[in-house]
């Protein structure tokens, strides 16, 4: 029974462990979805403000702290000063995609970074996952996007490539580039609490397994308890009929013994044969032999001493 009770609970849990790979598989597919397609959003957004700029061939805006003039934008039209004194400063696509990142990342965490294998700014070197990344864009590939975590931070990150544009030129002509050639890309990194998530999924696993298995050895050790119960009432039930048997052999073998003659006994008058119901004559101690417990021994009467043997003195 113990086997029994054992083989269903590993049964139970194999079907509760099945069934968490194959949520948490799904579920995991349903995150990775999900995070490719916020992304690819933040990316697209990025890339038409980018464009937007490009086609204005770059925009001005005051000069303050917190934007100083682009010390890598080679532009002899930099910096102007309106007829009123403004000084005003061109932001150019990479410039206005670095402040947008610092803007994102103090608000919700969100970061991003535009990078390439031969940056003209030291500081949009690539890391060395986006250098993996950038060469895969080279050799063909439209997206990179995965998971990871950094001590209890959980994050997804992305990156998509960006191709050269005519407007492209005006920038990054030093670099030789040609139109539709992968420069570079931008590489998106923002929470994801994904882990949080499948936490709640083998919470709630574990809470069924649990509970399967209760029930389970709960269920089993009544049934072990009642069949307890039926093995002892059968064989109690056993040793009542054996020994209703062996009463009924002691009854039988006493009736065996323990027989009468009664009734109307035919006996022949002169020779004393006994005829008995199969029609049989036999002599009188066979007949009683065989329907009593009497037993005889032989011997010879005084008289029928004297009639058969007158030859023989008893007295002398």
């Amino acid at each position: 029974m113990k086997t029994g009770i054992l083989a269903v609970v590993v049964f139970w849990l194999s079907i509760v462990g099945i069934s968490f790979w194959w949520n948490l598989t799904d579920e995991k597919k349903e995150h990775e979805q999900l995070a490719f397609e916020t992304a690819r959003a933040f990316f697209q957004q990025i890339v038409i403000t980018r464009a937007w700029n490009s086609s204005h061939v770059g925009v001005y805006v005051p000069v303050t702290a917190s934007v100083r003039p682009n010390p890598y934008l080679d532009d002899p039209l930099r910096d102007v000063v309106t007829d009123k004194g403004v000084k005003l400063t061109k932001i150019n696509p990479a410039y206005m995609t670095r402040q947008i990142s610092e803007i994102t990342t103090r608000y919700n965490g969100i970061q991003f970074h535009i990078t390439s294998r031969n940056p003209i700014r030291p500081e949009n070197a690539p890391a060395e996952w986006e250098k993996k990344w950038l060469k895969s864009f080279e050799e063909g590939a439209v997206e990179k996007g995965e998971f990871y975590t950094k001590g209890s931070d959980h994050s997804f990150r992305y990156m998509g490539p960006l191709t050269v544009e005519e407007s492209c030129l005006k920038c990054h002509e030093k670099q030789s580039y040609t139109l539709g050639q992968v420069r570079g890309g931008i590489s998106i990194i923002f929470p994801y609490l994904a882990e949080e998530r499948n936490t709640a999924m083998v919470l709630g696993h574990g809470i069924i397994a649990i509970a399967g298995v209760i029930f389970t050895l709960i269920g089993g050790t009544l049934l072990e308890r009642k069949r307890t119960q039926l093995v002892q009432t059968n064989k109690s039930l056993e040793k009542g009929i054996e020994e209703r048997e062996q009463l009924i052999t002691q009854l039988q073998d006493a009736n065996n013994q323990i027989k009468t003659l009664t009734g109307i006994i035919p006996i022949c008058m002169y020779c004393k044969e006994i005829r008995d119901d199969k029609g049989y004559w036999n002599r009188l101690e066979k007949f009683i032999g065989e329907n009593s417990t009497a037993e005889f021994s032989h011997g010879i009467c005084p008289k029928c001493m004297k009639e058969r043997h007158p030859d023989i003195d008893l007295e002398g």
